[in-house]
Protein backbone atom coordinates (compact mmCIF):
# COMPACT_ATOMS: atom_id res chain seq x y z
CA UNK A 1 0.00 0.00 0.00
CA UNK A 2 1.51 3.18 -1.48
CA UNK A 3 0.94 4.96 2.41
CA UNK A 4 -0.56 9.02 2.48
CA UNK A 5 0.45 11.31 0.44
CA UNK A 6 4.14 12.98 1.55
CA UNK A 7 4.14 16.58 2.88
CA UNK A 8 5.24 19.14 0.34
CA UNK A 9 8.45 19.29 0.57
CA UNK A 10 8.59 15.91 1.43
CA UNK A 11 8.69 15.89 5.02
CA UNK A 12 7.12 17.29 8.13
CA UNK A 13 9.26 20.40 9.55
CA UNK A 14 8.10 20.22 12.71
CA UNK A 15 9.78 23.12 14.90
CA UNK A 16 8.70 22.67 18.25
CA UNK A 17 11.52 21.89 21.05
CA UNK A 18 11.01 19.97 23.41
CA UNK A 19 12.73 18.12 26.61
CA UNK A 20 15.99 19.53 27.88
CA UNK A 21 16.68 21.10 24.62
CA UNK A 22 13.58 23.26 25.63
CA UNK A 23 14.48 23.91 28.94
CA UNK A 24 17.93 25.10 27.78
CA UNK A 25 16.36 27.71 24.72
CA UNK A 26 13.76 29.06 27.17
CA UNK A 27 16.29 29.82 29.88
CA UNK A 28 17.94 32.05 26.80
CA UNK A 29 15.31 33.15 25.37
CA UNK A 30 14.27 35.12 29.36
CA UNK A 31 18.11 37.09 28.24
CA UNK A 32 17.15 37.52 24.97
CA UNK A 33 15.84 41.37 23.08
CA UNK A 34 12.25 40.26 22.52
CA UNK A 35 9.36 41.46 19.85
CA UNK A 36 5.46 40.90 20.58
CA UNK A 37 3.52 38.80 17.85
CA UNK A 38 0.45 39.91 16.63
CA UNK A 39 -2.31 36.89 17.14
CA UNK A 40 -1.79 36.38 13.04
CA UNK A 41 1.61 36.17 13.59
CA UNK A 42 1.45 34.31 16.59
CA UNK A 43 -1.12 31.48 15.04
CA UNK A 44 1.68 31.76 12.15
CA UNK A 45 4.42 30.44 15.06
CA UNK A 46 1.85 27.72 15.83
CA UNK A 47 1.61 26.46 12.09
CA UNK A 48 5.07 26.30 11.91
CA UNK A 49 5.47 24.58 14.98
CA UNK A 50 3.41 21.84 14.22
CA UNK A 51 4.63 21.55 10.65
CA UNK A 52 1.67 22.72 8.77
CA UNK A 53 4.01 25.22 7.08
CA UNK A 54 6.52 22.38 6.23
CA UNK A 55 8.84 23.00 4.19
CA UNK A 56 9.47 25.97 5.57
CA UNK A 57 11.99 26.27 9.03
CA UNK A 58 10.36 30.26 10.09
CA UNK A 59 9.53 33.11 8.58
CA UNK A 60 10.65 34.51 5.24
CA UNK A 61 13.94 36.01 4.68
CA UNK A 62 14.07 38.85 1.87
CA UNK A 63 15.41 36.49 -0.89
CA UNK A 64 12.24 33.81 -0.23
CA UNK A 65 10.20 37.00 0.77
CA UNK A 66 10.79 37.93 -2.82
CA UNK A 67 10.18 34.86 -4.70
CA UNK A 68 7.10 34.29 -3.51
CA UNK A 69 5.58 37.95 -3.59
CA UNK A 70 7.13 37.50 -7.73
CA UNK A 71 6.35 34.29 -8.67
CA UNK A 72 5.04 32.51 -5.91
CA UNK A 73 8.15 30.38 -5.39
CA UNK A 74 10.73 30.05 -2.70
CA UNK A 75 14.32 31.03 -3.60
CA UNK A 76 15.07 27.03 -4.30
CA UNK A 77 11.93 27.07 -6.99
CA UNK A 78 9.87 25.40 -3.82
CA UNK A 79 5.87 25.97 -4.96
CA UNK A 80 4.87 28.78 -1.77
CA UNK A 81 2.56 31.16 -2.55
CA UNK A 82 1.89 34.09 0.19
CA UNK A 83 4.22 35.61 2.15
CA UNK A 84 4.75 34.37 5.68
CA UNK A 85 6.44 37.15 7.43
CA UNK A 86 6.73 39.58 10.64
CA UNK A 87 6.07 42.77 10.53
CA UNK A 88 7.82 45.82 12.19
CA UNK A 89 7.47 49.52 12.33
CA UNK A 90 10.09 51.77 12.59
CA UNK A 91 10.27 51.63 16.52
CA UNK A 92 10.83 48.45 15.97
CA UNK A 93 13.45 47.91 13.42
CA UNK A 94 15.71 50.70 15.67
CA UNK A 95 15.60 47.68 17.39
CA UNK A 96 17.51 44.78 16.09
CA UNK A 97 20.89 44.21 15.40
CA UNK A 98 20.83 41.67 12.87
CA UNK A 99 22.80 38.45 13.05
CA UNK A 100 21.46 38.44 16.86
CA UNK A 101 18.65 35.80 18.30
CA UNK A 102 15.37 37.30 19.46
CA UNK A 103 12.66 36.13 21.92
CA UNK A 104 9.44 36.20 20.22
CA UNK A 105 6.75 36.85 22.79
CA UNK A 106 2.68 36.90 23.30
CA UNK A 107 1.08 40.10 24.62
CA UNK A 108 1.09 39.12 27.52
CA UNK A 109 4.52 38.70 27.89
CA UNK A 110 4.55 34.93 27.39
CA UNK A 111 7.64 33.28 25.68
CA UNK A 112 6.80 31.57 22.35
CA UNK A 113 9.52 30.44 20.61
CA UNK A 114 13.31 32.31 19.64
CA UNK A 115 13.85 33.87 16.27
CA UNK A 116 17.30 32.55 14.76
CA UNK A 117 20.30 35.37 13.36
CA UNK A 118 16.68 37.31 12.01
CA UNK A 119 17.16 39.50 8.58
CA UNK A 120 15.44 43.06 8.71
CA UNK A 121 14.34 44.52 5.47
CA UNK A 122 11.76 46.83 3.81
CA UNK A 123 9.23 45.63 1.30
CA UNK A 124 7.26 47.58 -0.86
CA UNK A 125 3.08 47.66 0.71
CA UNK A 126 1.37 48.34 -2.96
CA UNK A 127 3.17 45.31 -4.83
CA UNK A 128 2.70 43.02 -2.52
CA UNK A 129 -1.00 43.55 -2.11
CA UNK A 130 -1.14 44.12 -5.88
CA UNK A 131 0.71 40.55 -6.58
CA UNK A 132 -0.48 38.54 -3.62
CA UNK A 133 -4.60 40.06 -3.52
CA UNK A 134 -4.38 41.31 -6.73
CA UNK A 135 -6.03 44.77 -5.41
CA UNK A 136 -4.90 47.88 -4.10
CA UNK A 137 -8.27 49.10 -2.68
CA UNK A 138 -7.90 49.47 1.05
CA UNK A 139 -11.33 48.05 1.49
CA UNK A 140 -10.11 44.65 0.65
CA UNK A 141 -9.50 43.15 4.26
CA UNK A 142 -5.81 41.63 3.52
CA UNK A 143 -4.95 45.21 1.65
CA UNK A 144 -6.07 47.10 4.85
CA UNK A 145 -3.79 44.84 7.06
CA UNK A 146 -0.54 45.03 4.88
CA UNK A 147 -1.09 48.95 4.58
CA UNK A 148 -1.79 48.65 8.28
CA UNK A 149 1.44 47.07 9.37
CA UNK A 150 4.77 48.61 9.30
CA UNK A 151 7.53 49.23 6.62
CA UNK A 152 10.08 46.36 7.69
CA UNK A 153 9.40 42.14 7.67
CA UNK A 154 11.78 40.20 9.64
CA UNK A 155 13.03 36.68 8.78
CA UNK A 156 14.60 34.16 9.93
CA UNK A 157 14.49 29.85 11.58
CA UNK A 158 12.56 29.73 14.45
CA UNK A 159 12.70 27.35 17.54
CA UNK A 160 9.35 27.29 19.26
CA UNK A 161 9.22 26.41 22.80
CA UNK A 162 5.39 27.00 23.64
CA UNK A 163 2.32 27.25 21.98
CA UNK A 164 -0.50 29.72 22.41
CA UNK A 165 -2.83 28.83 25.37
CA UNK A 166 -6.38 27.33 24.23
CA UNK A 167 -9.31 26.35 25.57
CA UNK A 168 -11.42 25.84 23.48
CA UNK A 169 -12.40 22.59 20.90
CA UNK A 170 -9.38 20.98 22.31
CA UNK A 171 -10.13 17.33 20.90
CA UNK A 172 -10.67 18.74 17.31
CA UNK A 173 -7.40 20.75 17.81
CA UNK A 174 -5.20 18.26 15.61
CA UNK A 175 -1.69 18.59 14.31
CA UNK A 176 -0.34 17.73 11.36
CA UNK A 177 1.58 14.50 12.71
CA UNK A 178 -1.88 13.43 14.96
CA UNK A 179 -4.35 13.42 12.20
CA UNK A 180 -1.62 11.49 9.79
CA UNK A 181 -1.88 8.95 12.57
CA UNK A 182 -5.98 8.77 12.70
CA UNK A 183 -5.99 8.37 8.80
CA UNK A 184 -3.77 5.45 9.32
CA UNK A 185 -5.57 4.13 11.87
CA UNK A 186 -8.40 4.31 10.00
CA UNK A 187 -6.46 3.06 6.73
CA UNK A 188 -7.13 6.00 4.64
CA UNK A 189 -4.88 6.77 1.43
CA UNK A 190 -6.95 8.63 -0.17
CA UNK A 191 -8.36 11.76 1.45
CA UNK A 192 -10.08 14.67 0.56
CA UNK A 193 -9.82 17.69 2.63
CA UNK A 194 -12.30 21.03 3.03
CA UNK A 195 -11.90 24.26 4.98
CA UNK A 196 -15.34 25.38 6.16
CA UNK A 197 -15.02 29.49 6.60
CA UNK A 198 -18.91 29.55 7.19
CA UNK A 199 -21.55 26.92 9.31
CA UNK A 200 -22.12 24.00 6.46
CA UNK A 201 -24.92 24.38 4.20
CA UNK A 202 -26.17 21.93 1.41
CA UNK A 203 -24.12 22.78 -1.35
CA UNK A 204 -21.31 22.14 1.07
CA UNK A 205 -22.61 18.75 1.99
CA UNK A 206 -23.32 18.41 -2.21
CA UNK A 207 -19.34 18.67 -2.73
CA UNK A 208 -18.20 16.61 0.71
CA UNK A 209 -21.21 14.25 -1.29
CA UNK A 210 -19.30 13.99 -4.54
CA UNK A 211 -16.30 14.03 -2.48
CA UNK A 212 -16.88 10.14 -0.71
CA UNK A 213 -17.49 8.96 -4.00
CA UNK A 214 -13.63 9.05 -4.66
CA UNK A 215 -11.94 8.88 -1.54
CA UNK A 216 -11.59 6.86 1.45
CA UNK A 217 -12.19 9.88 3.91
CA UNK A 218 -12.87 13.10 4.39
CA UNK A 219 -11.34 16.22 6.76
CA UNK A 220 -13.77 18.59 7.49
CA UNK A 221 -11.46 22.11 8.74
CA UNK A 222 -13.70 24.89 10.50
CA UNK A 223 -11.85 28.39 9.90
CA UNK A 224 -11.43 29.49 13.54
CA UNK A 225 -10.59 32.73 15.34
CA UNK A 226 -10.41 35.05 11.70
CA UNK A 227 -10.72 38.58 13.07
CA UNK A 228 -13.51 40.53 10.43
CA UNK A 229 -16.04 42.95 11.09
CA UNK A 230 -18.78 40.25 11.39
CA UNK A 231 -18.02 36.33 11.81
CA UNK A 232 -20.03 33.39 12.68
CA UNK A 233 -19.82 32.48 16.03
CA UNK A 234 -17.19 29.23 16.42
CA UNK A 235 -19.60 27.31 18.48
CA UNK A 236 -21.68 27.75 15.76
CA UNK A 237 -19.36 27.03 12.81
CA UNK A 238 -18.06 23.71 14.98
CA UNK A 239 -21.43 22.62 15.60
CA UNK A 240 -22.81 22.59 12.04
CA UNK A 241 -19.66 20.42 10.98
CA UNK A 242 -20.16 17.97 13.59
CA UNK A 243 -24.33 17.99 12.75
CA UNK A 244 -23.56 17.05 9.26
CA UNK A 245 -20.66 14.18 10.32
CA UNK A 246 -23.34 12.99 12.66
CA UNK A 247 -26.25 12.60 10.95
CA UNK A 248 -25.89 13.64 6.84
CA UNK A 249 -22.68 11.77 6.21
CA UNK A 250 -21.15 8.20 7.23
CA UNK A 251 -19.71 9.18 10.21
CA UNK A 252 -16.85 6.55 10.13
CA UNK A 253 -16.03 8.21 7.01
CA UNK A 254 -15.25 11.99 8.27
CA UNK A 255 -12.84 13.56 10.59
CA UNK A 256 -13.27 17.26 11.77
CA UNK A 257 -9.62 18.90 12.66
CA UNK A 258 -9.27 22.01 13.59
CA UNK A 259 -5.92 24.50 12.37
CA UNK A 260 -4.58 27.28 13.94
CA UNK A 261 -6.10 30.02 12.06
CA UNK A 262 -3.93 30.51 9.06
CA UNK A 263 -5.77 32.09 5.87
CA UNK A 264 -5.00 34.62 3.97
CA UNK A 265 -8.52 35.86 3.21
CA UNK A 266 -8.70 37.40 -0.02
CA UNK A 267 -5.94 36.27 -2.40
CA UNK A 268 -8.02 34.35 -3.97
CA UNK A 269 -5.86 32.34 -6.73
CA UNK A 270 -2.54 32.34 -4.18
CA UNK A 271 -5.25 31.25 -0.94
CA UNK A 272 -6.09 28.38 -2.76
CA UNK A 273 -2.86 27.21 -3.39
CA UNK A 274 -2.06 27.93 0.14
CA UNK A 275 -4.71 25.98 1.55
CA UNK A 276 -4.01 23.08 -0.69
CA UNK A 277 -0.52 22.92 1.05
CA UNK A 278 -2.05 23.36 4.49
CA UNK A 279 -4.33 20.38 3.44
CA UNK A 280 -1.12 18.08 1.98
CA UNK A 281 0.98 18.43 5.42
CA UNK A 282 -2.02 17.05 7.14
CA UNK A 283 -2.40 14.25 4.74
CA UNK A 284 -4.94 14.60 2.28
CA UNK A 285 -4.18 13.56 -1.40
CA UNK A 286 -7.22 15.67 -2.67
CA UNK A 287 -8.60 19.41 -2.09
CA UNK A 288 -12.15 20.59 -2.40
CA UNK A 289 -11.98 24.25 -3.43
CA UNK A 290 -14.79 26.52 -4.66
CA UNK A 291 -15.18 30.23 -6.10
CA UNK A 292 -15.75 31.61 -2.65
CA UNK A 293 -14.19 29.17 -1.11
CA UNK A 294 -12.91 31.88 1.39
CA UNK A 295 -16.26 32.92 2.14
CA UNK A 296 -15.86 36.59 1.35
CA UNK A 297 -17.60 37.23 -2.07
CA UNK A 298 -16.72 39.54 -4.36
CA UNK A 299 -14.02 41.67 -3.17
CA UNK A 300 -13.04 45.65 -4.26
CA UNK A 301 -10.15 45.80 -6.70
CA UNK A 302 -10.00 42.27 -7.26
CA UNK A 303 -8.41 41.31 -10.62
CA UNK A 304 -7.05 37.21 -9.98
CA UNK A 305 -9.58 34.99 -10.65
CA UNK A 306 -9.36 31.76 -8.52
CA UNK A 307 -8.14 29.48 -11.10
CA UNK A 308 -4.76 28.67 -9.66
CA UNK A 309 -4.73 25.02 -9.96
CA UNK A 310 -4.58 25.42 -13.92
CA UNK A 311 -1.18 26.96 -13.79
CA UNK A 312 0.65 24.50 -11.27
CA UNK A 313 1.56 21.28 -12.63
CA UNK A 314 0.86 18.16 -10.55
CA UNK A 315 4.58 17.81 -9.96
CA UNK A 316 4.83 20.93 -8.41
CA UNK A 317 2.01 20.85 -6.16
CA UNK A 318 1.45 16.99 -5.14
CA UNK A 319 -1.83 17.45 -3.93
CA UNK A 320 -5.18 16.61 -6.22
CA UNK A 321 -7.22 19.69 -6.58
CA UNK A 322 -11.03 19.04 -6.92
CA UNK A 323 -12.23 22.41 -8.38
CA UNK A 324 -15.95 22.54 -7.82
CA UNK A 325 -18.49 25.19 -9.39
CA UNK A 326 -20.72 26.75 -7.27
CA UNK A 327 -23.24 24.52 -6.50
CA UNK A 328 -27.33 25.23 -6.05
CA UNK A 329 -30.46 23.87 -5.19
CA UNK A 330 -32.64 23.24 -8.69
CA UNK A 331 -36.30 22.89 -8.67
CA UNK A 332 -36.45 21.15 -12.39
CA UNK A 333 -33.87 18.89 -11.25
CA UNK A 334 -35.70 18.77 -7.75
CA UNK A 335 -32.03 18.69 -5.49
CA UNK A 336 -28.33 19.86 -5.31
CA UNK A 337 -26.48 20.35 -9.27
CA UNK A 338 -24.03 23.10 -10.34
CA UNK A 339 -24.12 24.67 -13.48
CA UNK A 340 -22.11 21.23 -15.10
CA UNK A 341 -25.11 19.09 -14.43
CA UNK A 342 -28.23 21.22 -14.45
CA UNK A 343 -29.86 21.52 -17.50
CA UNK A 344 -32.33 24.14 -16.38
CA UNK A 345 -32.26 28.26 -16.44
CA UNK A 346 -31.31 30.27 -13.85
CA UNK A 347 -34.94 31.15 -12.44
CA UNK A 348 -35.07 27.46 -11.15
CA UNK A 349 -31.98 27.84 -9.28
CA UNK A 350 -31.57 28.55 -5.71
CA UNK A 351 -28.06 29.95 -4.65
CA UNK A 352 -26.62 30.04 -1.36
CA UNK A 353 -22.65 30.70 -0.02
CA UNK A 354 -21.68 32.24 3.05
CA UNK A 355 -21.16 35.67 1.78
CA UNK A 356 -25.28 35.16 1.30
CA UNK A 357 -26.06 33.59 4.20
CA UNK A 358 -24.63 36.59 5.97
CA UNK A 359 -26.92 39.03 4.29
CA UNK A 360 -30.11 36.93 4.68
CA UNK A 361 -29.56 37.01 8.21
CA UNK A 362 -28.93 40.50 8.81
CA UNK A 363 -32.11 40.91 7.30
CA UNK A 364 -33.76 38.73 9.91
CA UNK A 365 -34.18 35.49 7.60
CA UNK A 366 -33.64 32.12 8.19
CA UNK A 367 -32.30 30.29 5.44
CA UNK A 368 -35.45 27.47 3.23
CA UNK A 369 -34.69 23.83 3.95
CA UNK A 370 -33.58 22.77 0.39
CA UNK A 371 -30.59 25.14 1.59
CA UNK A 372 -29.98 24.40 4.83
CA UNK A 373 -30.53 21.34 7.10
CA UNK A 374 -33.06 22.35 9.58
CA UNK A 375 -30.52 21.81 12.52
CA UNK A 376 -28.57 24.28 11.03
CA UNK A 377 -30.61 26.62 10.68
CA UNK A 378 -31.79 26.61 13.93
CA UNK A 379 -28.14 27.21 14.96
CA UNK A 380 -27.87 29.96 12.77
CA UNK A 381 -30.86 31.81 15.25
CA UNK A 382 -28.13 32.41 17.39
CA UNK A 383 -25.79 34.74 14.76
CA UNK A 384 -26.18 38.12 16.04
CA UNK A 385 -27.41 40.45 13.25
CA UNK A 386 -24.24 42.39 11.62
CA UNK A 387 -23.70 45.94 12.28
Amino acid sequence: MPGLIPPHGGRLNERLVQGAEREALLHQAQRLPAITLRESEASDLELLAIGALSPLTGFLRQADYDAVVERMRLADETLWPVPIVLSLDDAQADQIREGMDLALRDPDGRILGVLQEPELYPYNKGVEAKLVFGAIDRDHPGVDRIFSQGPFHLGGAVQVLNLPERSDFLSYRMTPRRTRQEFERRGWEWVAGFQAAGPIHRAHEYLLRCALEVVDGLLIQPLLGVAADWEFPDAVLVRSCEVLAERYLPSDRVVIGIPPAGSRRGAFAREELFQAILRQNYGCSHAITGRDSGGLGRLPGVTDPPTAFRRISRAQLGITPLAFDNAFYCVGCGGMATAKTCPHPATERRLLSATALREMLAQGQLPPPELTRPEIADLLKQVPAAG
